[in-house]
């Protein structure tokens, strides 16, 4: 407990990023929440990165060096309800993603910035994207089903799902076949640093997400989908992607719902290839 609020039970090894790469890290009070924010400053175009269900900011640390190194001012933080960011007691779900971030980047003073998000973090920055498009230059969806709402969508994507999903352990919905496979230190780290990161309180969207309301979208989007991922398999993520004007998809091969942690190199490059397209458009 912290001057009346409770920070989010987490563990959180140390990441070595580039020795050149030294993010401010401090808290950004938005009222009953004092959001971890890691900020890399300076006067570059800014890039936010919001992170997945299972993990925390310290999640981004393959992808930080790299979008600093291609000239981004790169931020972080913790969603309310995981890792270090604090909350007044029984304020862990209260609001939305989309108006925390809102907060957020007036407390910031971001101009328009580009918004890059993967999973649970999808689901508020389609909201903020269909809500604030005057403030985002672009932006990315990873490996998320958009917590669109649509009945038909839904039981589309039932199909297209494990009927047990939600009883496997994490580390089999969160990280492909291939990787776990061939890369057990990889889910060593993964699974030290998503333990513990999540209070089990998750905020809802301010307004449910349709695909009619997706097609309001006015944000250059891209869509990028992992041909392993359990939870939002390529036939699920196209098919929103499809309700999104002009929008860019693409599928990494070989990896599952954590496709930014299991081919970091392939899935940086992605991003960072469509994010300069759209910065010198």
């Amino acid at each position: 407990m912290h001057d009346g609020f409770q920070t989010s039970p987490v563990s959180r090894p140390e990441f070595a990023l580039a020795a050149n790469i030294l993010p401010r890290m401090t808290y950004a009070d938005i009222g009953d929440a004092q959001l971890w924010v890691e900020d890399d400053g300076g006067d570059h175009p800014p890039l936010l990165l919001m992170h997945a269900a299972a993990g925390h900011s310290g999640a981004w640390a393959e992808q930080r060096p790299m979008f600093a190194a291609a000239g981004y001012r790169v931020i972080a933080y913790d969603l309310r309800g995981f890792g270090q960011t604090r909350t007044a007691p029984g304020a862990e779900a209260n609001g939305s993603m989309v108006a925390d971030l809102e907060a957020l980047t007036e407390k910031l003073a971001l101009p328009p910035f580009c918004l890059v998000a993967t999973a649970y973090g999808g689901f508020g920055a389609l909201e903020f994207a269909l809500d604030n498009p005057t403030k985002l230059r672009a932006l990315v969806v990873s490996t998320s089903f958009g917590g669109l709402t649509d009945p038909e969508f839904t039981a589309m994507r039932a199909k297209h799902i494990r009927p047990d999903l939600n009883d496997l352990p994490t580390v089999e919905k969160e990280l492909g076949d291939s990787y776990r496979a061939a890369n057990p230190d990889g889910v060593r780290r993964f699974e030290a640093m998503e333990h513990g990161s999540f209070s089990g309180l998750r905020q809802r969207l301010r307004t449910p997400t349709t695909l009619k309301r997706l097609e309001s979208m006015r944000v250059p989007t891209l869509i990028v989908a992992g041909d392993e991922d359990a939870y939002a398999p390529p036939p699920v993520m196209q098919a929103f992607a499809e309700h999104i004007p002009g929008a860019r998809f693409e599928v990494i091969e070989g990896v599952g719902h954590s496709a930014y942690w299991e081919k970091p190199e392939v899935w940086n490059e992605i991003v960072v290839r469509f994010l300069d397209k759209v910065q010198r458009a």
